[in-house]
């Protein structure tokens, strides 16, 4: 049965993979060769352009609205924190990507492994509490179109949500698609279904 934060969780799942495969990269570092230069280089755009907007949408609207769900804006207080020691984690891989050439490659290798799995130490756990506590907060309380209007629309809107799989579509009828691919590809329609494309 579709639950009215299906889009989201879809979302979510992207990102997931899409961590997971530049993690993987790095746990595969063998002497920086320029494929590893550019998948280092991707992992900090991903990071910086795609997942860390997609935190701030979540603070301004998916954790706003559970906070006044539960009453009580000091709810989401603990993923909040998450979302600043992530940043501050970002940052730190990215200091020692920028490095790269300053020590022997099995020295840098280490560091750059060392700060990649502190984030992705933190980042899994944060995504697995957002779905299994925060959605199902929202599913319980909020239609699949109070969902859309009130948090997915206002987070793309204002670039809350970056990466891929982000082509949500989201009907009145409760109605969501999420789809593979690279872009942005949001389409809603006049009847409120959306139709994402794949790239």
């Amino acid at each position: 049965m579709a639950r009215p934060t299906d889009p989201i969780r879809d979302h979510h799942k992207a990102l997931e993979e899409q961590v997971h495969g530049f993690f993987n990269n790095i746990e595969n570092l063998q002497k920086f060769s320029a494929e590893e230069k550019q998948q280092l280089q991707d992992l900090i755009k991903f990071l910086k352009e795609e997942l860390l907007p997609h935190a701030e949408g979540e603070e301004k609207y998916l954790y706003k609205k559970v906070g006044q769900l539960m009453n009580n804006p000091l709810f989401t207080k603990t993923m909040e924190l998450d979302h600043q020691h992530i940043k501050r984690y970002i940052s730190e891989l990215e200091a020692e990507i920028k490095d790269v050439y300053k020590e022997a490659a099995d020295v840098t290798i280490k560091k750059i492994q060392k700060a990649a799995n502190k984030l992705q130490g933190l980042m899994m756990p944060h995504f697995q509490k957002e779905n299994d506590v925060y959605l199902p907060i929202l599913d319980e309380k909020l239609s699949a179109e109070q969902v859309y209007l009130e948090i997915i629309r206002p987070m793309h809107g204002k670039g809350g949500h970056g990466g891929p799989a982000q082509a949500h579509g989201h009907g009145h009828e409760g109605h969501g698609h999420g789809h593979e691919g690279h872009g942005h590809g949001h389409g809603h329609g006049h009847e409120g279904h959306g139709h994402g494309h794949k790239h």
